[in-house]
């Protein structure tokens, strides 16, 4: 069996260790040779080795840094350009003083045959493409050895879709929730999906928080774009409600473990919390101003009610503050917020003008904190003392503001991210990423929590966060799928865009050989994203998984007798998997495992896909000799014309006539010249007599391509057994003693002597121009029988 580490890198399971040994590798040694000899084929053969090389190379490597742009950089892969290439004063001069340029040698390659070697160089960079998008990961993830599927672990009859090897019970949970998701078509909240992976799993602590952080922000799908204000302002509340919603269970914590001091009794709502909560007294001492309420400080009972966001019973404390002329706009400004939710504009000057008036001599500090609420950018470290709220006075002035921009909200980020930082906020290690998540994921810096996240080990959680953002609509995507995991923005240094694809491709390598059910679910979600090579992520991703683990059957499904297709695990993504399949059959193709690709195009219901191919490798197979091959294609060819339905007649007709002459091939290598001379009559591709050449040759635009190139291997197959005939049968009269005037095998009214002339004048003027060593031959064959 083959182990997990040698099918990982492989990009051709059939000949990479011969590709490795290839001489072209040698550069150093035989360097100077190919120089001389240069050849597109073998340029379009360096660049396809030194892709397959490179990405092997940079996957096992572990000793030196890694050189990514070197195989996909900005111009992605270059071919060898076909134009002479200038050279320069700086050319190596001969004894003469002539520069001594190295000829190159053009060889006979065809247009069709580059675009053929262009086609794999693009199959093998996308096979490669996943390793390549490990290369920026933190650490390996253990790997086991790839198992066959079972199909109990298939996706059928509503069991578990999982792989009994899988141990990550906390993996699966997460995995089983969004296969749901996946399979309803989105019709299940995800957002309930993950809540309850997060309760079976049992995830708690500092996860439990930062799932407590995701879930109160991501809630609903964005109604506009992820930088419209309209999104920022409903972030800034959810935030806020949040915030509020987790100090208000801090007090109920705090009053239910003293329930004597408290003495709440049954006094129900907020301001009974409050009351009940400062009895307690885990506050410092302050100096209180203005009145009191129940025996509390009133500023002090206000803060509280706006801190728990309930601004209704905070201004219900205040109708004892309107006769203070001092405080007469901040308590007008908070009841304006109790009453609309945002300050009114003229309010907001009239506040920073008492405020600047009351600055020097106010000293109750939940009096200057209402004013750093409504305001912002005020001290507020008296009571700024937790991350929570040192997050909520800087978000709640945002929250009010009547006039929200994206400048304020920026400012709060950058605060976050830049000012202070994983420095501050992780001074002891990755151990406290839980704060530094909590502060970027309430501002609004998404991308960046879910990095951090990856970076500190939680993979699990970082993945299905980003994909919980992603379908919700507030992840930025990085535009290119070779972009690193985390792209800041030079311009703005709070924007951030995450590359999605990497990310799911470093969660998925663990398993993707061991779980394929699993790990299309996550690719799924890459579906619309390029790979450098143009292809879709996902078609790419089914392809590979394909050919590295064989379960073509269990992926993709498969024909019955009766030309139904069973469905496969791709029909849980998609109502017409036709195009998927398709992509599947070409790099098949590409690969040169035609028979596999012949039945993924039937698969796919694409017969004249089929069709050509099938053309194609019998015309091709025809002029290389390959007995056993062409054996193979004609059967599998008249098995094709049994079951295909609607094919293209024009390639049908074109497989028929080369299946035939794959026949005629056959009679003529076992001298069956009889046979073969009443077969060549039957297609009429080939004059029989002189006298058809014009007519033939008149209807050569008829002939398709593929016929085309088999007919001067068809004209010399069918001449040598037409003279070796005609030669056998005369030796037999001549040792019989027949007349040789009347029974010559070689006069001109034989039947196979006709052909032979025919054959010769059609080869010249046929317009179509035979091999050189083909036409040498038919006449070599000619004067053999002396005609």
């Amino acid at each position: 069996m083959l182990q997990f580490t040698e099918i990982l890198g492989r990009v051709d399971h059939q000949g990479f260790a011969q590709l490795l040994a290839n001489p072209i590798f040698q550069t150093n040694r035989v360097g100077q040779e190919n120089s001389q000899q240069f050849t597109v084929r073998n340029g379009v053969e360096q660049e396809l080795c030194g892709i397959l090389g490179g990405s092997e190379g940079d996957w096992t490597r572990q000793t030196h840094s890694v050189q990514k742009q070197m195989m996909f950089g900005e111009r992605g892969i270059e071919l060898p350009s076909r134009q002479p290439k200038s050279h320069t004063a700086e050319d190596t001069l001969t004894d003469e003083g002539v520069v001594d340029v190295p000829e190159a040698v053009m060889d006979d390659i065809d247009e069709e045959e580059l675009d053929e070697d262009i086609s794999r160089v693009k199959v093998e960079t996308d096979r490669a493409f996943f390793n390549h998008m490990l290369l920026s990961r933190p650490a390996a993830v253990p790997m086991n050895p790839a198992q066959a599927m079972e199909r109990d672990n298939l996706p059928f009859g509503g069991g578990k879709f999982v792989n009994k090897n899988i141990s990550d019970r906390r993996e699966l949970i997460f995995g089983d929730k969004l296969h749901k998701f996946l399979k309803n078509q989105g019709k299940k909240s995800l957002v309930d999906l993950m809540k309850e992976a997060i309760d079976e799993s049992g995830t708690d602590g500092a996860l439990g928080d930062v799932w407590n952080d995701v879930t109160s922000v991501l809630n609903r799908k964005t109604s506009a774009s992820r930088d419209d204000l309209t999104t920022t302002a409903n972030l800034v509340e959810d935030a806020c409600k949040y915030l509020q919603a987790v100090f208000t269970e801090h007090m109920q914590t705090v009053v239910e473990r003293n329930l004597e001091v408290a003495e709440r009794g049954g006094i129900p709502g907020t301001r009974g919390l409050v009351n009940a909560f400062l009895k307690v007294g885990t506050e410092e001492s302050f100096q209180p101003e203005d009145d009191s309420i129940d025996g509390m400080p009133t500023w002090q009972v206000t803060y509280h009610c706006v801190r728990a966001g309930d601004m209704k019973s905070a201004s219900e404390t205040l109708n004892r503050l309107k006769s203070f002329p001092q405080c007469a706009t901040l308590v007008a400004a908070l009841n304006h917020v109790a009453k609309h939710g945002k300050l009114d504009s003229e309010l907001k000057k009239k506040l920073k003008v008492e405020w600047r008036h009351n600055l020097a001599h106010t000293k109750d500090k939940y009096k200057r904190a209402l004013y750093a609420a409504l305001l912002g950018g005020l001290d507020s470290a008296a009571l700024a003392d937790t991350l929570e709220n040192w997050i909520w006075f800087k978000l709640y002035p945002l929250h009010v503001d009547p006039q929200l921009t994206d400048v304020l909200f920026k400012e709060v980020q950058k605060a976050v991210s830049v000012d202070y930082g994983e420095q501050y906020f992780m001074s002891n290690g990755p151990s406290e990423f839980q704060y530094f998540f909590t502060a970027l994921w309430l501002s609004g810096q998404f991308e960046r929590a879910i990095y951090l996240l990856h970076e500190c080990g939680q993979r699990v959680d970082s993945v299905h966060v980003a994909v919980l953002a992603h379908k919700l609509g507030y992840l930025r995507m990085s535009k290119k799928s070779t972009d690193e995991m985390l792209v800041v923005d030079q311009n703005d240094s709070t924007k951030c865009h995450l590359n999605l694809a990497r990310l799911i491709v470093a969660y998925t390598k663990s398993f993707e050989l061991v779980d394929v059910p699993r790990s299309l679910d996550y690719w799924f979600l890459l579906k619309g994203i390029t790979t450098p090579t143009g292809s879709d992520v996902f078609e790419m991703a089914v392809s590979r998984s394909v050919y590295l683990t064989g379960q073509t059957d269990e992926i993709l499904g498969k024909l019955t007798p009766d030309g139904r297709r069973e469905k496969g695990l791709i029909d849980e993504y998609l109502d017409d998997p036709s195009e998927v399949i398709c992509r599947v059959a070409s790099d098949t193709e590409i690969t040169g495992e035609w028979d596999q690709a012949v039945g993924l195009y039937l698969l796919a219901s694409k017969p004249t896909n089929a069709a050509i191919l099938l053309s194609s490798e019998i015309s091709e197979t025809l002029r290389t000799e390959n007995k056993e091959k062409i054996a193979d294609l004609v059967h599998v060819a008249e098995q094709f014309k049994k079951v295909q339905r609607g094919c293209q007649a024009s390639e049908y007709a074109t497989l028929s006539l080369l299946v035939d002459l794959a026949v005629l091939f056959d009679h003529c290598r076992n001298e069956e010249a009889e046979i073969a001379y009443g077969i060549s009559t039957h297609l009429r591709l080939i004059p029989t007599e002189p006298d058809q050449v014009t007519v033939i040759v008149n209807e050569f635009h008829m002939v398709p391509q593929k016929v085309r190139e088999v007919l001067p291997d068809m004209c010399l197959h069918l001449m040598k057994c037409l003279v070796d005939h005609c030669i056998r049968q005369s030796t037999t009269q001549a040792n019989r003693g027949a007349n040789s005037a009347t029974t010559s095998m070689f006069s001109s009214s034989n039947r196979y002597v006709k052909q032979i002339k025919a054959i010769v004048l059609y080869s010249a003027t046929v317009p179509y121009k035979f091999p050189t060593h083909v036409t040498s031959r038919l006449l070599q064959l000619q004067a053999s029988l002396g005609i």
